[in-house]
């Protein structure tokens, strides 16, 4: 039997984690959705308890806003990309912001993606079907241990 993938939407605005959340719901996706306000958050969740390899082995993608309060989305993102637990799990960042500096920054971070927000509840569907075909539906070899 194989375990739930999980998606991690990281966003300080409530109203941008439900527009994303939802989009997962319109398309029909299986995956478990799992939403924090902020990066501190975040990390706790995935590097702290008993279960750390269990919660990183199914976490399929995060998706992490640019710009938040207590730590920004690149900060996160750094963190991410320098654990070795954690630096194999596909980070998406997602922002309103398309300025040249932030989006080569968030790449030269580690980011596996740098999408815009959307405007259009439709537009937010097309995002979660291409973050899904890039990044869900090929077979992980770590999953193996946990299937």
């Amino acid at each position: 039997m194989q375990r739930k993938i999980s998606v991690i939407i990281v966003d300080d605005d409530e109203d941008d984690r439900h527009f994303i959340l939802r989009a997962f719901q319109n398309v029909g996706a299986k995956h478990q959705v799992m939403q924090f306000e902020d990066g501190e958050e975040l990390l706790n969740f995935l590097t702290k308890g008993e279960d750390v390899e269990e919660k990183v082995a199914k976490c399929g993608l995060i998706i992490l806003d640019v710009n938040m309060h207590r730590i920004s989305g690149i900060e996160v993102l750094q963190v991410i990309k320098s654990n070795p637990l954690l630096r194999h799990i596909p980070t998406v960042m997602l922002s309103t912001s398309i300025e040249e500096d932030l989006v080569q920054k968030a790449y030269s971070k580690g980011a596996n993606g740098y999408l815009q927000k959307p405007n259009l509840m439709d537009d937010y569907n097309h995002l979660v079907i291409s973050m899904q075909t890039c990044f869900l539906e090929v077979p992980s070899v770590r999953w193996s241990k946990l299937a």
